[in-house]
């Protein structure tokens, strides 16, 4: 691992001042709230601590140290000073308005101080749960109420929830979005309050990844090291070599046969079963799993590296954190800073580039909304992405209001319209190969598709004058795709330095592994999270199902968009943003960081907590039937004690005999009246019929009625309705090019005869 104390090391993150001069006053007790601060910080906003009791998934003697990496460019004050700070500031970011660790301390000194609060002051309400009747809560209950503990874990064993805070550090990333979308648009809409609930992110971001599991008659639950059914396309797996584990995944034909020579099996493709990977992942995945396990087993991780480089499939070692730290291309980066406490921490996970040019443009971002509309209209997106980090910054800020163009080509489309036809009732649908993908209608819902071939000149000139019209460019290509045909940030920006551009990418647009491809479970690999979830070291679980890396991705993304956007509006400068999603996986393991420097290895803690107990998920009467419950305090273990009928010192046996006896849904209402934080372990299909309002059912042509989840966070108790599915490939390109650039029906005819866009005219 590097050493904290080497001089080479930055000693400070370095900062964005897309919010400068913008006051958040921060009231957290939770991760959530510190890591929504900690981002607004980071983006240049002026944030101001209240020093509240806290309570992170951390022993006692780690808090310091990671408190003081969460309150980088922090001013903390004393609870006492609150009320001077309360009247000055712009937003109010608070996790613990409903429910605190503390006994309710924390939550008591904020109700008094947003007592005080001025009516234009903005408010951001990060709950563990959007149910008022049962407010208490944890990033346990959230993840179990969410659907996401389900599909993580054994079959028939536990399910798992996300370690270490996980689920309140992603929903503190969309908070930060949320508080820099209130700041962006402060003057048409003074006084926002908006309430960013933890079970309604993983929610949302279940929704999404399920998209492509349900739709295909696959189910989403618990499969082991491996997406379920393989995600579509046999392998996508965890397997265990020599020396550690590493992640398989085999999303084409071609990367498959290539695994299929490095195992030296070639009459499977002479075998009709095993010939297609399709075929493998929804029949066979049962059959060839202890065979590609035992070949992994004989080798190392690089050896296995060295096969899928040499055969062609797609492989990475599931790096431990402390390997992670070590990665040359963290370290060409520089990512890790030295931190207060003279240990390493994660440092922004932005790099920004400002714009050459000085001179003020002629277009800058001009918010349109009527007081009943959505905050983004006015605003134009020019969507360059694929497949689902960048469709996700676009389509939520569709949900936004904005009006975003998806540049697509029919001779290379998004892969995520090549996911496959969905099934009904064992049958795949009818209708045209690429508008049958229900994973590119949740990824793409609400945007216009202008059908143009980037790799012409002319396409790529088309893409340009297009930009110019454009507020905001995102794209997740692999890096220097873009700059061969112009179409980068110094070749958009140079004549509109109002523009913002955002580029997702694996491993950032620079250093030595810069080029490299991969999946999301490529980036939770390298950055040591998949190390952190399962039974045990020797017992991985990893995050095929949830695939985090993308959405967490998504949500980094999102927030500086919205940031930046507030300058370019104020200043006309715009800003190209790098943003590596591995560097922000990591950014959301600050205990691992710390721990991994102190012990120098970081165990999977299961469903364990550092401090609270009890604290896990717990079978219950009934098929397949868990509740996620955890005690945090003296108080709340009194009161489970008392409802058990148990000495305390009997407490977690007692509680595994009389739970297993009741259904969920009478522990989760009895415990829920004591303010004991509880919450069923939801199945998708259950997170759906809930009631809870996270999904809209939005009809497509081909597709039919499907539950779209659009942007969770809620203004005034009411979320953001989707109301328009993905479009066809290239259904708006005369519209766009006609009403957007200016061009006439004939100059588009021409383009079409001359291959350069398609669509129907």
């Amino acid at each position: 691992m590097p050493e904290a104390a080497d001089t080479d090391w930055p000693g400070v993150s370095p900062r964005a001042d897309f919010l400068a001069g913008c006051r958040v006053l921060e009231l957290s007790s939770r991760a959530a709230g510190a890591y929504a601060g900690r981002l607004l910080a980071l983006l240049g906003a002026e944030v101001t601590r209240v020093d509240l009791p806290t309570a992170f998934d951390c022993r006692p003697d780690e808090l310091a140290a990671v408190r003081s990496s969460m309150d980088e460019h922090k001013t903390t004050i004393r609870l006492r000073d609150a009320a001077l700070a309360i009247g000055s500031c712009d937003v109010v970011i608070s996790d613990c308005t409903k429910d605190d660790a503390t006994g309710g301390t924390a939550r008591a000194a904020v109700e008094a101080l947003l007592a005080e609060l001025p009516p234009n002051t903005h408010v951001v309400e990060i709950p563990a749960h959007g149910d008022d009747a049962r407010p208490a809560g944890t990033s346990l209950t959230a993840c179990a109420e969410g659907a996401m503990s389900w599909a993580i874990g054994d079959p028939g064993d536990r399910p798992l929830t996300l370690p270490f805070d996980i689920p309140d550090y992603l929903a503190g990333t969309e908070a930060a979005a949320t508080a820099a979308l209130a700041l962006l648009t402060s003057v048409q809409r003074p006084g926002q309050r908006w309430s960013v609930a933890v079970s309604d992110v993983i929610s949302n971001y279940v929704g999404q990844i399920s998209s492509n599991f349900v739709a295909y008659e696959r189910p989403w639950h618990r499969d082991g090291a491996r997406a379920t059914m393989s995600g579509g396309s046999y392998p996508a797996a965890m397997f265990q070599c020599e020396d550690g584990w590493v992640s398989v995944m085999c999303r084409t034909q071609v990367e498959w046969h290539g695994l299929v020579a490095a195992l030296d099996r070639p009459e499977w493709l002479a075998d009709e079963r095993y010939r297609d990977a399709r075929v493998v992942a929804r029949h066979h995945a049962d059959e060839l799993d202890p065979i590609v396990t035992e070949w992994c087993r004989s080798l190392s991780r690089a050896e296995v590296f060295e096969a899928g480089r040499r055969h062609g499939f797609p492989v990475a070692p599931v790096l431990t954190v402390p390997e992670a730290m070590r990665e040359e291309q963290l370290l060409h980066r520089a990512f890790f800073v030295k931190g207060p406490s003279g240990s390493l921490i994660p440092g922004s996970p932005y790099r920004v580039t400002d714009p050459a040019a000085t001179e003020r443009p002629a277009r800058v971002p001009r918010l349109t909304p009527a007081a009943d509309d959505r905050p983004l209209a006015g605003l134009r997106v020019l969507d360059l992405a694929w497949v689902w980090s960048g469709p996700m910054v676009t389509a939520s800020l569709a949900d936004l209001g904005a009006e975003v163009i998806k540049v697509e080509s029919r001779a290379r489309p998004d892969p995520s319209r090549m996911r496959g036809r969905a099934y009904r009732d064992g049958e795949p649908l009818a209708g045209p190969e690429l508008e049958v993908t229900p994973y590119h209608n949740q990824m793409n819902r609400g945007k216009r598709s202008v059908e143009i071939d980037i790799t012409t000149e002319e396409g790529a000139a088309l893409v340009r004058r297009l930009a110019a019209e454009c507020d905001v460019v995102v794209e997740n290509m692999r890096p220097g795709v873009l700059a061969r045909r112009g179409l980068d940030y110094a070749g958009l920006s140079k004549d509109h330095p109002a523009l913002v551009m955002v580029s997702l990418s694996m491993l950032g647009q620079t250093g030595p592994l810069s080029g490299i491809r991969g999946y999301a479970v490529v980036m939770s690999g390298l950055a040591g999270l998949d190390s952190l979830i399962g039974y045990g070291p020797d017992r991985l679980i990893g995050t095929f199902n949830p695939a985090l890396g993308d959405p967490n991705g998504a949500a980094h993304g999102l927030a500086v968009v919205l940031a930046a956007l507030r300058r370019s509006l104020r200043e006309g400068r715009g800003a190209w943003i790098d943003v590596s999603q591995v560097e922000a996986l990591l950014s959301i393991l600050q205990v691992p960081v710390h721990r991994a420097q102190v012990e120098g290895r970081v165990l999977p803690p299961a469903n364990g907590h550092a401090t609270w107990w009890p604290h896990g998920v717990y079978r219950c009467a009934g098929d397949d039937g868990w509740v996620a419950l955890a005690c945090r305090n003296d108080d709340e273990r009194a009161r489970l004690t008392s409802w058990c009928g148990s000495a305390q010192d009997e407490l977690e046996a007692t509680l595994e005999r009389m739970l297993a006896a009741l259904p969920p849904g009478r522990v989760v209402a009895e415990l829920a009246v004591l303010r004991i934080p509880v919450a069923p372990v939801a199945t998708y299909e259950s997170m759906r019929a809930g009631g809870r309002d996270v999904f809209d059912l939005v009809s497509h042509r081909w597709l039919g009625e499907q539950p779209l989840f659009g942007i969770e966070w809620r203004q005034d108790g009411q979320r953001l309705r989707v109301e328009r599915p993905a479009p066809l490939l290239g259904a708006d390109t005369d519209a766009v090019l006609t009403g957007v650039l200016g061009m006439s029906a004939n100059d588009v005819a021409g383009l079409r005869a001359a291959g350069i866009v398609g669509g129907a005219s």
